[in-house]
């Protein structure tokens, strides 16, 4: 077996395309022996010319005693002008899942070993071609849900979140260092003391706009993980057919018999290039019910939600097991809006019910539906980017900062500059939270980021890339 150790001086190989059947696959090979391997492998009418890397070559993968493997076409890359700033080749087969394990065992057996998940980004990393912020934004742009997330991961690649935070390190930088060189001299007359007031007004500049970033990650994290939205209900409020109506599908089934959906279904919708993850569950009713009815109302009740839809037959007046749902089904945690179903069959729960917000605090607001005809599902979307974002129309503004790991770096760093304003006159702690602060900074862009941070964030990449 292959050693899976990671060690930045192997060769490492790895398909850089998704597992399954397809029309082709690429298979990556990154490391000091990455091109003498690919001679070893590639048989074609040119012979490889390690001078004249970038050229695409035609022939084939062969087999120790020379045998075809595949057709393949071959491309070199020499450091550093490639990904992971190391000389590399990419073999370009056809998909079979049988040919492309050939091949990487073909490989190995040069001497390539088998890459770690995210270690060909690492080493791009490892080798300055990116920062830790662009790295993840890797992982961020093969796992985008919408445009928006696309977008947003992009521009962390292009390196805007790097050279934002760049403007704020320098500044940070240069007040850690006035206060180090008070310290440092204190005693030599032409060394003058820090300016106390002139070093507030730095560090407030510097915290407002860390708050402002941290503002923009809050509505980022929607942009790059969506929200989740839970329909709730009591038996034929119209919750499936509502859910098959946002998806536009048929995905649940929609019955007049109570209780037909028992289990969690899932799916998603987008709106304006925000993706809503929306499960539909069991409706909520008093009395007796069978055993798996009542694990599918406590399922219902337990799924994690970022809003909620509380789904009424609108068509019949508010009864009081009604009004007790509304009441009990939003919380802090999950707003709600009320969706009045059934308008076509009239609106019998009444206009003076529709924000319910007296009588249920945690309901946004309500709105009149049709989920059979169709009648109110735009305002309905409308009413779920709204409360998901806060700031309707100007929300999509697209924010820089998108990683809950990038958040909690900078509220690390806001806090630390905190501390820093209420310890002016003790200037070894003061400069103790000024470090801290950029220490904070740095580990967004895997400045002296610990061997264990970098272990844990790539770990979670997919292996080939």
């Amino acid at each position: 077996m292959a050693n899976r150790t990671y060690r930045e001086g192997d060769t490492i190989v790895a398909p850089a395309t998704a597992p399954g059947v397809g029309a082709l696959a690429v298979i990556r090979i990154s490391g000091p022996e990455a091109v003498a391997v690919a001679g070893r492998v590639f048989r074609g009418a040119r012979e490889i010319d390690a001078e004249r890397p970038r050229r695409v070559l035609h022939g084939h993968v062969v087999a120790r005693d020379g045998d075809p493997i595949d057709e393949v076409l071959l491309t070199l890359f020499r450091a550093p002008q490639s990904f992971t700033g190391e000389d590399s080749a990419e073999i370009s087969c056809h998909g079979a899942p049988y040919l492309v394990r050939r091949i990487l065992v073909r490989i190995q057996e040069e001497g390539a070993r088998l890459a770690l998940p995210g270690e060909f980004t690492r080493r791009a990393f490892a080798n300055g071609r990116i920062d830790l912020a662009q790295a993840e934004s890797v992982a961020d742009l093969i796992h985008a849900q919408s445009a928006g997330a696309a977008r947003a991961a992009l521009r962390q690649l292009q390196g805007r979140l790097s050279a934002r935070l760049r403007t704020l390190r320098d500044p940070l930088l240069r007040t850690l260092a006035n206060v180090e060189a008070d310290l440092d001299f204190a005693a030599e007359e032409e060394v003058p003391s820090y300016d106390r007031g002139v070093v507030a007004e730095q560090i407030k500049a510097l915290r407002d706009t860390l708050e402002q970033l941290i503002e923009e990650g809050v509505r980022g994290r929607i942009v790059r993980d969506g929200v989740r939205v839970v329909l709730a209900g009591r038996p034929n409020s119209g919750k499936s057919t509502l859910f098959n109506a946002l998806l536009e599908e048929d995905r649940a089934i929609v019955s007049e018999e109570a209780g037909t959906t028992r289990d969690v279904l899932h799916g998603d919708f987008v709106v304006s290039g925000i993706v809503f993850h929306l499960y539909d569950t069991a409706g909520i009713r008093e009395g007796e019910v069978g055993h798996v009815e009542r694990e599918g109302m406590r399922r219902a009740q337990s799924t994690a939600a970022d809003l909620r839809v509380l789904v009424v037959d609108g068509s019949i007046p508010a009864r009081a097991e009604d009004l007790a749902f509304v009441r009990g089904a939003a919380t802090e945690d999950a707003p709600a809006i009320l969706a009045r179903n059934k308008s076509d069959l009239g609106d019998a729960w009444g206009n003076a019910r529709a924000g319910a917000s007296d009588d249920a605090p945690g309901v946004l607001s309500g709105v009149s539906i049709s989920a059979k005809t169709g009648d109110g599902l735009a305002a309905l979307r409308r009413l779920l980017f709204e409360a998901a974002t806060g700031d309707g129309d100007d929300f999509v503004g697209e924010p820089l900062v998108t990683n809950t790991r990038h958040i909690d770096l900078l509220r690390d760093a806001t806090r630390s500059l905190g501390d820093a304003l209420e310890r002016l006159d003790e200037g070894e702690l003061l400069a103790e939270d000024l470090r801290a602060a950029l220490g904070a900074l740095n580990e967004i862009t895997g400045d002296g980021t610990r061997e264990e941070v970098l272990d844990m964030i790539f770990s979670s990449f997919c292996i080939g890339k």
